[in-house]
């Protein structure tokens, strides 16, 4: 049941569509029928017309009910199936995502990421409670497995992921991790900074609801140190 009320809700636009083209071939019919009622001179002639109106009069009105029903049904039904009964599109992360061009081979040198500019840095996401990173802390600096303790946990939640990017010009945002469930004051997960070199590094937890909106994310500056495991 759930199932077909999301379906109406999400498809109420073509189903309009497809009601209102019968509902117009139907009320057509019966004008027709009408018009041949009003014209016909014969008793047999106006019991044919009569029953073609029956019919097409009585398809009109499903029409307009089924109509009726499926607003109904995604006006007030739909907005009330919980978010969890819903299909959540998920992102396609790797829970072990490297630096760009992968971490470093035996004996190969790589420059450390640009420094990051830690006072440009927008950590207002960061003061929103319900999407927060408590550990590690701003402008921290880490090695190895770091775990990554926060907040996840917004109305009509579906998931949350964090990711991480180098500051330097063509650095794209890369996914660490994900989750499917609510998480409060707890472990959100772990990211082997080993994989990655040594440099200034931003993190930031990114919370979805059901529908796709996110509140502004939380960002952290860090600074990742060469230690145990790292290159």
């Amino acid at each position: 049941m759930e199932e077909a009320l999301v379906f109406i809700e999400a498809n109420q636009t073509w189903i309009y569509v497809a009601l209102g083209i019968l509902a117009i071939i139907y009320l057509r019919s019966v004008l027709s029928a009408l018009g041949r009622l009003r014209s016909a001179l014969f008793g047999l002639e106006r019991e044919r017309a009569s029953e073609h109106l029956t019919r097409a009069g009585a398809m009109l009105a499903i029409t307009l009910a089924l109509g009726l029903a499926v607003f109904i049904l995604a006006t007030f039904a739909a907005p009330a199936i919980p978010a969890a009964a819903r299909p959540t599109i998920m992102p396609t992360v790797s829970l072990l995502a490297t630096a760009e061009g992968g971490p470093p081979a035996e004996g190969e040198q790589f420059a450390p990421a640009t420094p990051l500019d830690a006072a440009a840095l927008d950590q207002s996401g960061c003061t929103n409670p319900e999407a927060t990173i408590s550990e590690p802390e701003h402008e921290a600096s880490v090695s190895g497995i770091v775990e990554i303790v926060g907040t996840a946990d917004i109305p009509n939640f579906a998931f949350y992921k964090y990711e991480f990017r180098s500051m330097s010009a063509d650095s794209i945002w890369q996914a660490i991790g994900a989750g499917t469930s609510p998480i409060r004051d707890g472990l959100l997960g772990t990211w082997d900074t080993s994989l990655v070199p040594a440099g200034s590094y931003a993190l930031r937890l990114v919370v979805t609801d059901a529908q796709g909106n996110a509140p502004f994310p939380c960002t952290l500056a860090l600074r990742i140190t060469a230690g145990q495991g790292g290159p």
